[in-house]
């Protein structure tokens, strides 16, 4: 989990109804990584996924600075 990750959910231009979570690190030359979500309560799952990885993010920011 780096600080720099920003997490955002939006649906997909090409395939609606298909929701992509895009990480992007904002500190490697905007580095993006790409999860696609699809079939039933795909917008759920694609806003789920964002907040589980944002929230990892946020706790190894935490245990860098106890560190």
């Amino acid at each position: 989990g780096d600080r720099t990750m920003k997490y955002e959910v939006a649906e997909d231009r090409n395939f609606p109804g298909d929701w992509r979570v895009e990480g992007i690190n904002y500190e490697r030359e905007g580095e993006c990584y790409v999860a696609i979500f699809s079939g039933p309560a795909a917008k759920e799952r694609a806003e789920e996924y964002a907040t589980w990885q944002s929230s990892l993010a946020a706790r190894s920011i935490r245990e860098l600075a106890t560190a």
